[in-house]
C-alpha cells in the first residue's frame, strides 16, 4: 500500500516527506493498520535521530506519539477493532514478570520492542517504492519506533501500543498523552508524590518547563494531596509564566539563579525539598538537586541527557540521609489505564494539556522542529489533513 511518510535517511538529517510502502499484505496477527490523523514530535525523536549508536536505524521513519483510526487489524487482534479511535503509545511484550506486574514501562523486552528499528522478528513495515529514482526502490526502512514510527500517514504497529479512546475527543489533541504528557503527569503522580512512609510530600520542584515539565506541574493538582508549592526552574521567562498559571507556586530562572541547590534550600527555608522531577538530564543539574532535597527525599530523572552522562554522589552523605535517585521511565504509566484517566481530567477541566500544543500541516515540519528548539512552541503536533 502506497502512504507518504517523513524519512529520516541519516543521523542528523531532516525529516524527508515522501511516499513510501507500508506492508498491508504482511500484517502479522498481532498488529494494527492505523490511519493516523496526528503526530506530535517529542525531543526523543530529535534525540535519536541524531544518534549514531542504533545499527540499522537509518534511513528510518521515527515518531512514538500518533493518534488515528484503526482501518484493519491482524487475525489475534482483541484489544482494538476497525473504525476504533486510538492513542499510540509504546510496545511491551505483555508476559514478562514486569508486564504481568502492571509494569509495562520496564518490559524485559523493552530496548528490542521499541528501539529494534524493526518487528522483533526483523522485518520492517515500510520501503521506498517502485518509482524511487535514487536506486533505493523497494529497499527497507527502518519501523516500529516505540513499536510504531508515526510520522506517516498510515502506520503498522502492535496492538499492545493501542489506547482506545472515546471518539467524543477530537483526536487532534490526544496524540501528545503517548509519551511526552504521560510521562510529565506519571513522574509526578506516581513518584514524587508517592512515599514509603506517612509524610505527605509538600514541597516538589520541576526542572525544564518544556511539554514533560509542565504536564508534571498541572498533574500535581489530581493527587488526593497535592504538594503546597510547587517550584518551577527554567531558563526561558514565557514558559516560567506558563508554569505559575498552570500551578506553579514560585518560579526560579536558571539564567538569574544559577545556584539550583542554594535557591531550594531557600525556598524550603533550609529543609530541602521533598521531591525534585528534572527533565534535562544533565548531571551537574541533579547533583544540585540530590544536594538540596531533605532526608528521605528523592530526585526523579526523566531527561535522556547526552548518551555518556555521568552522575556521581558521594556516599557518606547519601547512606546517612536515605536520598533516593531513580530513573522513571514514561511515568511508570500503563497507558492503557492512565491515558484514558487524562482524558477525563482534561474533559473536566483538571487537567488543560491542550494548553501546551501548538499544531502544524503536516508538511511545516522543519518549521515546527525550528519552533520547538526556539522555545516558541512547547508541544508541537503534526496535522495529516
Amino acid at each position: 500500500m502506497r502512504t507518504e511518510a517523513f524519512v529520516v535517511l541519516s543521523p542528523g538529517g531532516p525529516f524527508v516527506q515522501q511516499p513510501v510502502e507500508i506492508d498491508v499484505d504482511g500484517l502479522q496477527p498481532h498488529e494494527a493498520l492505523v490511519e493516523i490523523k496526528a503526530t506530535s514530535i517529542c525531543h526523543t525523536d530529535i534525540h535519536y535521530i541524531n544518534d549514531t549508536s542504533l545499527a540499522g536505524r537509518f534511513p528510518g521513519v521515527f515518531g512514538h506519539e500518533g493518534a488515528g483510526v484503526v482501518k484493519k487489524t491482524g487475525s489475534a487482534v482483541t484489544q482494538a477493532s476497525p473504525g476504533d479511535h486510538v492513542c499510540i503509545s509504546f510496545d511491551s511484550c505483555g508476559h514478562c514478570r514486569q508486564c504481568v506486574g502492571g509494569q509495562t514501562a520496564y518490559c524485559d523486552s523493552w530496548e528490542k520492542l521499541n528501539f529494534g528499528a524493526s518487528r522483533p522478528d526483523g522485518s520492517k513495515a515500510y520501503s521506498f517504492p517502485d518509482t524511487a529514482s535514487n536506486g533505493d526502490s523497494r529497499r527497507p526502512i527502518s519501523s516500529h519506533f516505540f513499536g510504531q514510527s508515526s510520522m506517516s500517514r498510515h502506520v503498522i504497529c502492535s496492538e499492545r501500543c493501542l489506547v482506545v479512546v472515546r471518539k467524543d475527543v477530537p483526536l487532534e489533541i490526544l496524540s501528545p498523552l503517548g509519551c511526552g504528557i504521560m510521562t510529565g503527569a506519571g513522574a509526578m503522580l506516581n513518584h514524587a508524590l508517592v512515599t514509603s512512609s506517612s509524610l505527605v510530600p509538600t514541597t516538589v520542584a520541576v526542572i525544564g518547563t518544556g511539554g514533560v515539565g509542565l504536564s508534571a506541574i498541572m498533574a500535581a493538582k489530581l493527587a488526593d494531596n497535592p504538594p503546597q508549592r510547587i517550584v518551577a526552574v527554567d531558563m526561558v521567562w514565557s514558559r516560567l509564566n506558563l508554569a505559575r498559571k498552570l500551578g506553579a507556586t514560585d518560579i526560579i530562572n536558571s539564567t538569574e539563579t544559577p545556584d539550583l541547590a542554594e535557591a531550594f534550600l531557600r525556598i524550603s527555608r533550609g529543609r530541602g525539598l521533598d521531591a525534585v522531577i528534572d527533565t534535562t538530564g544533565r548531571p551537574d543539574i541533579i547533583s544540585a538537586a540530590l544536594q538540596a532535597i531533605e532526608k528521605r527525599g528523592k530526585v526523579i530523572s526523566v531527561g535522556l541527557g547526552k548518551p555518556d552522562g555521568e552522575l556521581k554522589t558521594s556516599i557518606p552523605r547519601t547512606l546517612p540521609t536515605g536520598r533516593v535517585y531513580e530513573g522513571c521511565s514514561m511515568g511508570s504509566c500503563e497507558p492503557k489505564v492512565f491515558i484514558p484517566k487524562m482524558i477525563e481530567a482534561w474533559k473536566d477541566g483538571r487537567f488543560p494539556f491542550t494548553e501546551l500544543l501548538k499544531t502544524y500541516p503536516a508538511q511545516d515540519v522543519a518549521l515546527a522542529v525550528k519552533e520547538m528548539h526556539a522555545g516558541e512552541a512547547i508541544k508541537v503536533v503534526l496535522l495529516w489533513e
